[in-house]
């Protein structure tokens, strides 16, 4: 009996340990699931790597690199600061953890480890003082004894010594042992070091410039040895970071790294040539701005320019031009070929092309953008096979561009610019070239024939031209396009672009001279009657013209601009408080696009049109209006209570003010109310304007209050549904499905339906939430969060019960557009160990209206990797039954609208007869939704519906519940 007891007293202290342990294990798992960041000492050395900005900010290509990694290792740094020879002591030391831009050398192996990618590779230069007399790059034997100095221990002292052994050079390496890189090149610069070796972090400037590379290495961060761990949190980080983009090393080596150019000195064999030759004879196109013209016969333009930076580029000789004009590129071409000129500028030739002609271009020295010039009825001729396209005779240029980017086109070839556009207009080709740089030379040409531009999405690079044979001139010519980097030659080219060939007074009289004329009568009779006017005008008139004189008015649309507007409004409201005058607001539905497609002028042209019609509404109306912003207008004026008069006149001009173009104006009015200043009615008028923003609703609104707050609410729930979805605010409730035609009716699966318990506000219902955030495109992260819980759920209650029931879940049309669904699903599903017809996937009907084809694509894609797919809410969209035959779906969900009219509604009950043999005939389940009586439940079931769900037999339920309605 005793032993008994004992036993009955084990038992009974096993379950209370394993009961304390199931309430302990929750907060075990929570604690668990956040793990400790990493403590991470991490050298810091002033360099491009690490360094402060002006503001005493970290910044640097390690820097950032370093957050990078930290952000997908669960590290945090603690920065130890000191010159890199220093700290890689440290880390050899185990004093700290982590060191950038480390070279990977045997030895060091050893010491420190090495990930298994580098952050990227670098390149090693011997820099002089410029001016140095000692030191000729041009001569390797000057370098013979010379003091050369490099990082101690460092691949640069290496790379150094294989140089020197490699030249047959004797040099001295002096120990700069606890010298920071500042310190060492500021012994280059006071002559204590004849060069010094370092990287190319360090750039170019005027003092130190770099003449030979010796040597090129990858680069690495190096771990502390005793932290192997860190080592496998670097690798995969790195790994992430590649995956992520494969660029990344490039981006921040071209954010962070100087470029350096080592071909700012000319060689022996350069400088001989320059010697023998003389000035560089260099063809050009005359008359063609802004590239080059003559102008008092000097060369003028970017080119002129160009060669006089390029002259004074090289360190240690001067490049004396000598420019040549031909009529054409092919003229100057054949001068080239000839042996009248040494090169030409500017040429774009391919390399077939070059060869043929035994031509060789230089590096790019710009690029241009290339547009083609079309008419109103132009074809789309980037995607027709027939293009035809109209070219100057000569210019090779344009010739070989086409023949290269669109090999398919055809090529007519006329004299001049104007005929090529006129050929355009005629038919006889369906575009002309233009090049960006030469778009303002050319506009008003092109506004003549009424032409406009489309974009090749193609540039064309010029280069210099010379002689296959001239090795020597074109080394020289190459050198100074590298110099001069592309950026600062564009900027020559923007400097001519901008002020060349304005219309004259005389070319805008002679295209325009009979709208001048009826100007002329139009401006001499406002004038006289004018005149009339200001005879007979009294006291109030003169002292309002005396006050409008003193404004500041908007330049595009002659109103008030804003500041003096608020002043004139607040002065109004204070001299007379009483008077009723209502705020309204006016905006352009996304005018920013309108700009991008059509042009600054023509928006100027919208503005001055509503400017224009405000100017009449307020003559009746006695009121001021101003130019609030781009494309926002606030107008103050006596109360009226028909606000529909200016919308009205002023969409409609905006309709007439071009063909094919749809301009929608929205309005929101504030109407008087007693002892609101201005300031505060505006403000309310802009926030009714605002909530006509999108939707389907008048674009004409009143403000109320009622607007203000519900506004103020939905921009807070928006603002709190990122934090709601991290801190799991958001619960799945399960609504049961139940099979009928069974007796009694089993449990079958269930619908995902979500919940936000909102922190703060409490329950919110789906109904508030769901519509704002399909409206503002925040619905796919709902979406994501809601697939992951229910998947992980019906993982969980396989694993305890052995027992899984499908789970249907919503699919919205922004999910359907996702092109990484696929991928998303897949790994959701294979994450928690489900198969695909576990998680069914329900569209609306009314989803699949609007590119049909793309989303019975994607959805039938879904369906044949084995997921289950429903159509919602059918009978309540648009589908026909001929295209319900071509859906790829499994089961039909009847609206609860029928369900609802079961018994009461004749027709509603013949509907749902209808679709239930129609799905039968298509092989497709049924789910009946919002079952709630009875008399509901047997005609559906007579009617061989297969599933119901409603609160007949269950309301949706949090999981927990779920749990014991259908395992328990």
């Amino acid at each position: 009996m005793r032993k008994n007891f004992r036993q009955a007293s084990r038992l009974i202290a096993l379950v209370a340990c394993l009961a304390i342990l199931c309430a302990l294990l929750p907060s075990l798992v929570s604690y668990a699931g956040v793990p400790e960041k990493k403590k991470v000492r991490v050298g810091w050395y002033e360099s491009a790597y690490c360094y402060y900005d002006a503001n005493g900010k970290r910044g640097g290509l390690a820097y950032e690199y370093q957050q990078r990694i930290a952000a997908y290792s669960n590290w945090e740094y603690e920065y130890v600061e000191g010159n890199w020879d220093e700290l890689y002591h440290m880390l050899e030391n185990g004093e700290i953890d982590l060191l950038s831009d480390v070279s990977y050398k045997r030895e060091r192996a050893g010491q420190v480890l090495f990930p298994s990618m580098p952050m990227g590779s670098e390149t090693y230069y011997m820099y002089i003082v410029a001016g140095n007399t000692k030191l000729d790059p041009s001569d390797i034997s000057t370098f013979e004894n010379a003091t050369i100095g490099a990082v101690p221990d460092s691949l640069s002292k290496e790379l150094l010594e294989r140089w020197a052994q490699d030249n047959g050079l004797t040099i001295e390496i002096p120990d700069l042992s606890g010298y920071s890189i500042k310190e060492s090149f500021d012994k280059l610069k006071n002559g204590e070091l004849d060069a010094y070796i370092y990287y190319d972090a360090m750039g170019n400037d005027e003092v130190c410039l770099p003449v030979f590379n010796i040597g090129e290495s990858d680069y690495y961060f190096a771990v502390n040895k005793e932290r192997p761990d860190l080592l496998n949190d670097l690798n995969q980080a790195i790994l992430r970071i590649r995956n992520e983009d494969p660029l990344y090393n490039q981006r921040l080596y071209e954010r962070y790294i100087f470029p350096v150019s080592t071909s700012t000195f000319l060689t022996e064999s350069e400088l001989r040539w320059l010697q023998d030759n003389g000035p560089i004879r260099i063809g050009y196109r005359d008359d063609y701005l802004p590239f080059c013209t003559q102008k008092d016969g000097e060369l003028y333009g970017a080119f002129a320019d160009y060669i006089k930076y390029a002259g004074t580029c090289m360190k240690n000789g001067h490049i004396a031009f000598e420019p040549v004009a031909y009529d054409t590129t092919e003229d100057a071409l054949n001068g080239l070929k000839n042996g009248e000129i040494d090169a030409v500028f500017p040429l774009f030739l391919s390399p077939s092309d070059c060869d043929e002609t035994d031509i060789l271009l230089t590096n790019p020295i710009m690029r241009t953008e290339v547009y083609a010039t079309v008419g109103d009825r132009a074809k789309d001729i980037f995607s027709s096979d027939d293009t035809r396209v109209a070219l100057l005779k000569g210019n090779i240029n344009f010739d070989s561009f086409i023949k290269e980017k669109f090999p398919n086109w055809k090529i007519t070839y006329y004299d001049t610019l104007e005929e090529c556009y006129k050929s355009t207009v005629d038919g006889n080709t369906d575009c002309a070239m233009v090049a960006s740089y030469r778009l303002n030379r050319t506009e008003a040409l092109r506004r003549r024939y009424n032409l406009s531009l489309r974009t090749t999405a193609q540039d064309i690079p010029f280069s210099i031209a010379v002689n296959r044979s001239d090795i020597d001139l074109f080394s020289i010519l190459n050198k100074t396009a590298n110099v001069g980097t592309e950026h600062k030659v564009e900027g020559y080219f923007y400097k001519y672009y901008a002020g060349e060939d304005k219309i004259t007074f005389r070319d805008f009289l002679k295209d325009n001279y009979k709208s001048v004329l009826l100007v002329l009568a139009v401006v001499l009779l406002v004038i006289l009657i004018l005149l009339l006017l200001a005879l007979r005008s009294d006291k109030r008139a003169n002292e309002r013209q005396e006050l409008i004189s003193e404004t500041e008015h908007d330049p595009v649309t002659g109103l008030y601009t804003r500041n003096y507007f608020f002043a004139y409004a607040d002065r109004m409201f204070k001299e007379h408080p009483a008077e009723k005058r209502d705020a309204i607001v006016l905006n352009v539905e996304q005018f920013h696009m309108i700009n991008a497609l059509y042009g600054w002028e023509f928006g100027d042209r919208v503005l001055k049109t509503i400017g224009d019609e405000i100017t009449a509404f307020l003559r009746e109306n006695d009121g001021i209006a101003c130019r609030a912003m781009a494309d926002r207008f606030n107008i103050y004026c006596r109360h009226t209570d028909d606000y529909q008069v200016l919308f009205d006149r002023t969409q409609k001009k905006l309709d007439n003010i071009a063909e094919n173009v749809v301009i929608l104006l929205r309005m929101g009015v504030m109407p008087w109310q007693k002892d609101i200043g201005p300031v505060q009615l505006l403000d309310r008028a802009r926030t009714a304007c605002a909530m006509t923003k999108g939707g389907h609703h008048s674009r004409l609104m009143v403000f109320s209050e009622e607007m203000r707050k519900k506004e103020l609410e939905e921009q807070r729930l928006l603002n709190d549904i990122r934090r709601g979805l991290e801190n799991h605010e958001f619960k799945v409730y399960y609504q049961p499905k139940y099979d009928i035609q069974v007796d009694p009716p089993v449990l079958k699966s269930a619908e995902a339906l979500i919940r936000w318990e909102h922190s703060e506000l409490g329950m919110i219902s789906p109904g508030v939430f769901i519509n704002l955030f399909e409206k503002n495109n925040l619905i796919g992260l709902l979406d994501k969060y809601v697939w992951s819980e229910v998947a992980r759920q019906i993982a969980a209650w396989k694993e305890k019960y052995g027992v899984s029931y499908p789970i249907s879940v919503n699919l919205s049309r922004i999910d359907v557009f996702d092109p990484e669904l696929e991928v998303v699903l897949d790994k959701i599903t294979q994450d928690n160990g489900l198969s695909r017809d576990l998680l069914h996937l329900e569209l609306t009907e009314s989803a699949y209206t609007g590119n049909e084809d793309q989303i019975i694509k994607v959805i039938g894609g879904l369906r044949n990797k084995g997921f289950i797919i429903e159509m919602d809410d059918f009978g309540t969209g648009y589908s026909s039954l001929n295209l319900l035959t071509s859906m790829p779906i499994d089961i039909l969900k009847l609206d609860m609208g029928f369900i609802r009219n079961i018994g009461k509604e004749e027709k509603d009950s013949r509907m749902v007869e209808l679709i239930l043999d129609i799905a039968k005939n298509l092989k497709l389940t049924v789910v009946a939704e919002g079952v709630e009586t009875k008399v509901q439940l047997d005609f559906l079931k007579e009617r061989g519906c297969d599933l119901v769900q409603g609160y007949y037999f269950s309301k949706a339920l949090p999981a927990d519940e779920f749990e014991k309605k259908a395992f328990i």
